[in-house]
């Protein structure tokens, strides 16, 4: 992913002041920089633990409670429990040597250390690894378990549910319910045309507060609901604030701007 000087650095102060209002970013405490074109939706809760370097896209309305995050796409309304490993890098298998070295000899500064000057020479003469760690995307209400492990590139369809300790190794598909090592479609949540309906009223475009006339533990009544309320524009679409590397690299100013009740005002 491309990065460039741009640092960030938070302190516990301005963590805690961003939390009041509702974006908990104390998974970015240890994150020195992100790739360009990496954001944060609030309100949001990203307690992941953030690769430095990485790029990271989180939507509004998530838990993200623990586990580690690199090179990652999030959509809203996701929830992630503790202990799942995303973005986990990949070797290559048929060059000469699984080994980091080959593709990027800078690692752990041994180039300088075996080579000093002339570290330069091995740089021009190294090939690019493009699949060390594709993007991972997430769509939105997705909730991963205790533990499980989600292979990099892959995608995981809106409303999909990742079991506690699932080894999740190729893409799943809407609304899917996966367990076991390798991972294994077991069940859809919902008949195949609850789903396509689900699909089709995109409702984490919009702010689930707005949503509760809709009987959440009733799925049909809650969809014909969502439907009308929609059709007779009775909701608006959500947006929140949103933080990009820049305006995470100014923590000041982003206090400074937080009105009261800010993201309810972004709705």
């Amino acid at each position: 992913m491309s990065t460039d000087d741009l640092k960030l650095s938070f302190s516990q102060a301005q963590l805690k002041t961003f939390a009041e209002q509702g974006l908990k970013l104390y998974g970015l405490a240890g994150t020195s920089r992100l790739a360009k074109g990496s954001f944060v939706e609030g309100p949001t809760s990203l307690l992941s633990t953030v690769t430095p370097g990485a790029f990271l896209e989180v939507g509004a309305f998530c838990n993200l409670s623990g586990g580690a995050l690199n090179n990652i796409r999030v959509g809203r309304y996701c929830s992630m429990a503790h202990g799942v490993v995303t973005g986990s890098h990949e070797h290559p298998t048929d060059w000469l040597t699984t080994s980091r070295v080959s593709y990027y000899p800078e690692v752990n500064g041994w180039d300088k250390l075996m080579l000093g000057d002339r570290a330069r020479e091995i740089h021009a003469k190294k090939k690019p690894f493009a699949a060390s760690c594709p993007i991972t995307t997430l769509g939105h209400d997705v909730w991963i378990g205790q533990g499980a492990f989600i292979k990099s590139g892959i995608t995981i369809g809106h409303g999909a549910i990742i079991g506690a300790r699932a080894t999740v190794l190729k893409d799943v598909p809407p609304y899917a319910i996966v367990v076991g090592t390798p991972g294994r479609v077991v069940r859809l949540r919902f008949q195949d045309a609850v789903v396509e309906r689900l699909l089709a009223v995109k409702w984490w475009d919009y702010n689930i507060y707005d949503l509760f006339d809709a009987p959440m533990d009733e799925i049909e009544q809650c969809l014909d609901a969502l439907e009308d309320l929609i059709d007779r524009q009775k909701v608006r679409k959500f947006s929140g604030i949103k933080l990009d590397r820049q305006t995470l690299a100014a923590p000041d100013k982003i206090i400074s701007a937080l009105a009261p009740l800010p993201l309810a005002e972004a709705s």
